[in-house]
């Protein structure tokens, strides 16, 4: 026995998997990696490690003494997290050309993992420009108050507002002073432009100061216009915060800011975007988004694809908790945080060329994440995605409801992102046919407010040549609302 094999990975098997389990793991690898049936350059090691995985699986005594060596090195602690995946079809024709193949996979909280709440480091990072005056400020402070409630002593709070240059309210600091807080909230007022850049450098500053890998170092970005100059300098602040696991939240409230730029500010340190639509909905924004930090279960959450020849990918997704497109980096697909409230799901299309029947092994799938709240800072799971390839298929076998569901929520998604296109492109007429039927699409699985909107906007592209700046967030934000919540996409 060589202790410093997974012997369970080698088989592709859970440590708790039955006996019938093992075997039937055995036999699909022995038949995928014999030499003399697989042309891989690696089938003769491979094949070789499968049978002394086996050897040792399927002998009670042997794995009952490998079992304890694990425990005793402590290899054989629970995963915080887990990873299942579910495939359109288990088999496809062996066909001359290129076939499509959706992989579904949910990525939750394991059961044993308790909820527990890590420290906040947290910096509320305010738009305090002219254009905020009136109600909008007002409710904003309502809702940093509900923040500065809603914190621990051991939580460390910050306050940065901005207009054309930054000032911090509130330094970065633990066992907050609540009633001090809230007096210097009530002092702010509005007044200058709006330069996104220096609240943004202000507030990462602040969370620098006390900045730790066992706490959620987090910034709330709230705005409400344009942004003058710095766009690129902020995304190149926000990716390299991201790589100090620092996730930034921007929240735009009104109609006259630039979604596009929060969204990459967003996505670019692992966090969200969101749209606010009226002053009112400030508080409850700024709950949802503490609320879900404080049950975050892991973080750096990041999927290396590793593709046979032959295999390749055409998308990625993220479907759940919103729609959103991920970029392939040389098969590295980031997906940022997981919140006990919802697993995190995604959607991969593959394209795939197989030149023989059998077993294909289609992926292998390889997810790291860092969960702090299981003290597991380092934490690997791997998975392949395996199926059949046959010569003579009669037909094809239906596609699970819930990849069905999936495709038709991403199809509005993408028609929304190619109405925009049409509009910068300024083709029009396409445009406005592209949101009648996304409006059709959205009545049919009961999406009605949305389909209004989509209907409305659609009336008067159709009538002055321009969607509103409030239909076009309503659209953008709402069609990425279209997330997909699966009870169970698949295996472990």
């Amino acid at each position: 026995m060589d202790v410093h094999r997974d012997y369970y990975l080698a088989l592709g098997v859970r440590p708790a998997a039955t006996q019938p389990e093992i075997k039937r793991a055995y036999r699909a690898l022995v038949r995928r990696f014999h030499p003399d049936a697989s042309s891989a350059p690696d089938a003769r090691e491979r094949f070789e490690q499968i049978q002394e995985a086996y050897a040792l699986l399927n002998d009670p005594e042997k794995r009952r003494a490998y079992d304890l060596w694990r425990e005793q090195e402590g290899l054989a602690r629970k995963q915080a997290v887990g990873l299942k995946h579910l495939v359109s079809h288990r088999t496809l024709p062996l066909a001359d050309e290129e076939q499509i193949l959706y992989v579904m996979g949910q990525i939750s909280p394991s059961p044993h993992v308790r909820a527990q709440r890590l420290p906040f480091n947290v910096c509320l990072v305010l738009d305090r420009s002219t254009s905020m005056q009136g109600v909008r400020l007002q409710r904003t402070k309502d809702a940093t108050n509900f923040i500065v409630n809603f914190l621990e002593d051991s939580d460390v709070f910050s306050l940065v507002t901005f207009s054309d240059r930054a000032e911090v309210v509130i330094p970065a600091q633990s066992k907050l002073d609540k009633a001090f807080a809230r007096a210097r909230v009530s002092t702010i007022r509005s007044n200058g432009g709006t330069e996104i850049l220096q609240g943004l450098l202000a507030g990462l500053r602040e969370i620098d100061r006390w900045h730790s890998p066992n706490m959620i170092n987090h910034v709330i970005l709230l705005t409400d216009g344009q942004t003058y100059g710095g766009e690129r300098e902020c995304l190149a602040e926000a990716r390299a915060a991201g790589r100090r696991q620092i996730s930034i939240t921007t929240m735009g409230i009104g109609q006259d800011w630039n979604e596009k730029l929060l969204d990459d500010i967003a996505r670019s340190s692992g966090g969200t975007s969101t749209y606010i639509d009226s002053a009112s909905k400030v508080t409850t924004f700024f709950r949802d988004c503490v609320q879900t930090l404080a049950m975050i279960v892991a973080r750096d959450l990041e999927l290396t694809v590793r593709l046979p020849e032959g295999i390749r990918i055409q998308e990625a997704f993220r479907v759940s908790p919103q729609l959103e497109q991920l970029p392939v980096d040389r098969g590295v697909i980031r997906l940022g945080q997981l919140s006990a409230k919802q697993p995190c799901s995604f959607l991969i299309e593959f394209l795939i060329h197989p030149d023989a029947a059998g077993p294909l092994r289609v992926a292998q799938l390889e997810l790291t994440a860092d969960a702090p709240v299981a003290e597991q800072h380092s934490q690997l799971i791997k998975q392949d995605i395996v199926i059949q390839i046959e010569k003579d298929l009669p037909g094809l076998e239906p596609v699970p409801p819930i990849i069905t569901t999936t495709l038709g929520k991403l199809s509005i998604f993408r028609m929304q992102e190619k109405t925009m296109r049409d509009l910068e492109r300024g083709a029009v007429e396409r445009a406005s046919q592209r949101l009648e039927t996304m409006a059709t699409r959205l009545l049919n699985i009961g999406e009605n407010e949305l389909a209004k909107a989509a209907l409305l906007e659609a009336g008067r592209l159709a009538r002055t040549g321009q969607v509103s700046p409030e239909g076009r967030k309503r659209i953008r934000y709402g069609t990425r609302g279209l997330s997909i919540l699966p009870k169970e996409v698949g295996r472990d």
